[in-house]
């Protein structure tokens, strides 16, 4: 019946039925579970992105060294993408991960802006990762730390510089950044995670954080579609507030002044806002070197995501900007 309709509105459809099941049923737990996880994942499927105005000019200047990689991993879904800008010698690494909840979402959805990306002089490693529910928290800042070691034992082939790390990524995927983050400068937190680091603080010269959440107990607050439903996916409890998981996935209560130097987005039409700025005060209180770019609602409403619209301007000038925080954090 849906077979004559673009891919988009498919997956419109099929979200706003499965909103209707699940508003309509008083069900179990376990059959809850199952359609949150499908709604999240058609919602997270959507397109939200779109390609720069001089995307031919991107492609002119980059390379894919490594397509469905496998990063040896002891969890599922451990495979990335490699693209990097034509050059001889090794150039600083970015480790981006999608958002989609934990829950949902795929790399492929990053490919145009992790290229555009890699046009301005880096290496951008799109990763894939374990979703929820299969793999709860935190198996999937384990399976970035995999990622992270794979690519520095690779380093040669590759072309990396392996004394020039960033972590990124975007909404679920600027939590997952913000807590490698953690991991790498504060022992405590990495103790109570487990593992061992592949890289050193030194070696992080950074992390980008855009749309993302950072506090988990006020999370519940922002009213973001679905977000209390992750979480409770994603830490197997119902109730989550005042769990373990809970606890150490607060990025702001782990930071300390060892934490690495910051670039942060958000738009103010993003329910997630208020999250951005409880961050920007835990960095300010632990003396942590912070870059934003909160830019102001004009003429389109700037909401989730905003900045992997590349032909607006302030997706435009939010790359322009990062590229700047790179550059500088690179040197």
């Amino acid at each position: 019946m849906m077979d004559g309709l673009p891919a988009l509105w498919r997956a419109l459809v099929a979200a706003v039925v499965l909103v209707a099941i699940y508003a309509s049923l008083r069900i179990t737990w376990t059959n809850a579970t199952a359609l949150q996880t499908a709604l999240i994942r058609l919602l997270s499927a959507l397109p939200t992105n779109d390609k720069p105005e001089d995307y031919s000019a991107v492609l002119g200047l980059i390379e894919m060294r490594a397509k469905d990689v496998p990063y040896e991993s002891r969890f599922p879904n451990g495979t990335l993408d490699l693209y990097a800008k034509r050059a001889d010698k090794p150039q600083p690494l970015v480790i981006y991960t999608h958002g989609g909840y934990y829950v949902g979402g795929d790399k492929n959805g990053l490919a145009s802006y992790c290229k555009t990306l890699a046009s301005k002089g880096y290496v951008v490693a799109n990763v894939n990762y374990a979703l929820a529910p299969g793999m709860r928290y935190p198996a999937q800042i384990l399976q970035l730390n995999e990622a992270a070691a794979f690519l520095l034992r690779h380093a040669a082939e590759y072309v990396i510089d392996p004394d020039r790390v960033f972590f990124a990524g975007d909404s679920a995927g600027a939590h997952l950044s913000s807590q490698m983050g953690l991991y790498y400068t504060n022992p405590e937190f990495c103790a109570r995670l487990s593992g061992e680091p592949a890289i050193t603080k030194e070696q992080l010269r950074g992390v980008v954080l855009h749309c993302g959440y950072y506090n988990i107990d006020t999370l519940r607050k922002t009213k973001f579609p679905m977000i209390a439903d992750s979480i409770r996916i994603v830490t197997g409890k119902k109730r989550f507030e005042g769990t373990v998981e809970a606890e150490n996935m607060n990025t702001v209560a782990w930071i300390t002044q060892d934490f690495p130097a910051v670039f942060l987005t958000c738009g103010d039409k993003d329910p997630l806002i208020t999250q951005a700025n409880e961050m920007l005060a835990a960095l300010a209180r632990n003396c942590v070197h912070a870059t934003a770019y909160l830019p102001e609602s004009g003429k389109k409403t700037l909401w989730h995501e905003f900045q992997k619209q590349l032909k607006t301007p302030e997706g435009a000038e939010a790359m322009e900007r990062l590229t700047k925080y790179l550059e500088e954090r690179s040197r």
